[in-house]
C-alpha cells in the first residue's frame, strides 16, 4: 500500500487531496495546525498538528511515515495560504507570514521529502494560478507562488533523475 504525506491536507484543497489518496488506498498522513477532517477522514488517516514553517515539523511527519510503513511513496507539498493587499498596506510581519507559510514550507518540504522518499517517489507542489500571472493588490502572494513555481522547475531538475 502506498505511503503519502500531505500538508495543510485536513482542509479545502488539501481535504480533497487527501479524500482522493484514500481512494486510491493510499494511507496517508497529514500535518497541519488544527485538525479540521471531518469524522469519517478523521478515523483513516494520521493527523499531526504541527507548524510546517519549520523545517524540524517536515522531519516528525517523514519520520513517522517510515516508523509506521517502512516507507514513503507520495509528498504532497498543498499547505499554503492567500491574502490579498496593497502594496502601500503590507509590511514586514503580513510578507514574514506569507513567505514562511508560501515558501519556507514548501521547500523544507522538498528538502525532507529528496532525503526519505523511496526510488519511484514522488513531490507534488500546489501552487496557484498566481504564480503564473500578477493580479491587482496581490503583489506579495503572488511573488511567493512564483518563487514556489521557480523551486518546483529548479528541483525537478536537480532531483528528477
Amino acid at each position: 500500500m502506498p505511503i503519502a504525506i500531505v500538508t495543510g491536507g485536513n482542509k479545502g484543497i488539501g481535504l480533497e487531496i487527501t479524500k482522493e489518496l484514500l481512494k486510491q488506498n493510499y494511507q496517508v498522513i497529514v500535518g497541519g495546525r488544527t485538525e479540521y477532517l471531518d469524522e469519517e477522514t478523521s478515523k483513516k488517516v494520521n493527523f499531526i498538528k504541527t507548524d510546517l514553517t519549520k523545517l524540524e515539523s517536515h522531519e516528525k511527519l517523514a519520520k513517522k511515515a517510515i516508523e509506521n510503513h517502512g516507507k514513503l511513496d507520495l509528498y504532497v507539498n498543498n499547505v499554503g495560504i492567500s491574502e490579498w493587499k496593497p502594496i502601500n498596506e503590507i509590511n514586514e510581519e503580513f510578507l514574514n507570514k506569507l513567505i514562511h507559510t508560501n515558501i519556507y514550507s514548501t521547500l523544507w518540504g522538498c528538502k525532507v521529502a529528496a532525503n526519505y522518499l523511496g526510488e519511484n517517489g514522488s513531490i507534488i507542489n500546489i501552487s496557484s494560478i498566481a504564480g503564473k500571472r500578477g493580479s491587482l493588490n496581490n503583489s506579495a502572494y503572488v511573488a511567493t507562488k512564483f518563487a514556489m513555481n521557480g523551486l518546483t522547475q529548479s528541483l525537478a531538475k536537480e532531483l528528477g533523475p
